[in-house]
């Protein structure tokens, strides 16, 4: 005779909570585009923000003043750099939960990624160098040269270049990422902030955020060209197809939409005030930008270049750098 055995009513009902847990866990991390990660200067968090549901879905306690931003995806990792407390937050991008604090010696702003993931980069804003930081081993910390008040940072596509913006020195430092030697000092506008690279790889855009203007620099030759933007000029953001750049300006509480065939304006897209980072969100074809004097993110539709939803966010949001983690 075959026995079926049966489940006593407190093991099925174990089951049934577990279940229950891990579907409310697994709603909880789940989200249906690509999360943008907006630093909260005035707050110390950082909020996260799907950009399919245009909603805050997380607020994360960091450090103090943040400002940067770098996405890890393969790691499942966002860096966030803390101007007023020296250290770099590491956020779990799957739990969406603060996992560690590292020191640095340096004011925290600018920060990036090599491509392979393996080195961060954390500009020392009150000096003349940056840190380049082993990931696996954080304690692992290098210094090196840079030009004055360095503060945006990429990397090239092929992983071997460093580029560095110097505020205070109006150029650009081109590292080796092997050695670590300046490769070249080249010369932009005033005030050089935020760079972004073009889809291909092939050229970096600069924000002169005094000159009102904005580098194309080819990152082989190192040839040059430059366009007008709007007023103040902070952030930049390339389209997919590498038509379109997108600009906050910071002093006009705009967005020039700037038509890289011509180098024109073709439309200004009113934000909130004092306009910072910005973001171009392939999932959804909108422009994502943090607005550090209202406390907001807007949403731009590419395709018509208009505002569709403000998101509050919590105080003087800056979103420093390549802030979109793009979803599986």
């Amino acid at each position: 005779m075959t026995h079926t055995s049966h489940a006593p009513k407190q093991h099925r009902l174990y089951q049934q909570c577990s279940s229950l847990l891990l579907l409310f866990v697994w709603s909880a991390l789940s989200h249906a585009g690509n999360l943008a990660y907006i630093t909260n200067q005035g707050s110390d968090t950082v909020s996260v923000v799907d950009t399919q549901k245009k909603q805050v879905i997380q607020t994360i306690d960091v450090g103090k003043a943040p400002v940067g931003v770098a996405i890890a995806a393969k790691q499942q990792r966002v860096y966030i750099s803390n101007a007023n407390s020296q250290s770099v937050s590491v956020i779990n991008s799957h739990t969406q939960q603060k996992v560690q604090d590292i020191p640095v010696p340096v004011q925290a702003v600018g920060i990036t990624l090599s491509r392979d993931e393996r080195t961060l980069y954390v500009a020392d804003w009150g000096g003349e160098q940056v840190i380049a930081m082993d990931t696996a081993h954080p304690e692992k910390q290098k210094a090196f040269k840079a030009g004055k008040t360095p503060s945006g940072m990429l990397v090239s596509a092929d992983n071997k270049k460093l580029f560095i913006a110097n505020r205070d020195s109006n150029d650009i430092t081109v590292v080796d990422t092997n050695t670590l030697k300046t490769l070249a000092q080249i010369q932009v506008g005033l005030h050089p902030f935020a760079l972004t690279l073009s889809p291909d790889g092939r050229t970096l855009f600069v924000v002169n955020v005094v000159s009102n203007t904005l580098t194309l620099l080819n990152v082989d030759t190192y040839q040059s060209s430059t366009v007008k933007t709007g007023q103040h000029p902070y952030g930049v953001a390339i389209s997919p197809d590498s038509r379109w750049a997108y600009v906050s300006n910071n002093h006009a509480e705009s967005v020039s939409v700037i038509d890289l065939n011509t180098g024109k304006t073709v439309k200004t897209v009113t934000v909130g005030e004092f306009p910072e980072g910005i973001e171009y969100d392939k999932a959804t074809n909108q422009i994502v930008v943090a607005n550090w004097g209202s406390d907001t993110v807007s949403m731009i539709d590419a395709q018509t270049n208009t505002v569709t939803h403000t998101i509050a966010s919590p105080k003087l949001c800056r979103s420093f750098g390549q802030f979109i983690l793009q979803a599986k």
